[in-house]
């Protein structure tokens, strides 16, 4: 396992990580009722907090803020700030079909 780590694992361990908070027991009884060692667990644990998170976990975007009724404003984490007017429907497409083609193309996928 040298290297990047296979995706279907890594997705596989956040599921069960996921599964694990939900579950309010103990490290060992979990384990054993999802058939993986404790050892494997802790490693996996471990691995997972060093990752990177994905973007829109790792805080890339930020929240959309209304400034007023009639406009709303998103900070890039550059600093530049969109001012997109609500009422013109074309425009605010517009901003939303070309940020999410750009977030498409950096994480490799998506729709568009």
């Amino acid at each position: 396992m040298v290297g990047s780590l296979d995706s279907r694992k890594v997705r596989g361990w956040q599921r069960r990580m996921a599964r694990f908070q939900e579950a309010r027991q103990s490290v060992t009884e979990f384990c054993r009722r999802e058939g993986v060692s404790a050892p494997s667990f802790y490693q996996w644990r471990k691995r997972l907090a060093q990752r990177p998170r994905p973007a829109e976990e790792a805080g890339d975007f930020r929240p959309v803020r209304l400034v007023n009724p009639a406009s709303v404003a998103v900070q890039l984490p550059g600093g530049t700030q969109l001012h997109v007017p609500t009422w013109n429907r074309r425009a605010l497409r517009l901003v939303i079909d070309t940020v999410a083609r750009a977030d498409a193309q950096r994480t490799g996928g998506g729709r568009c």
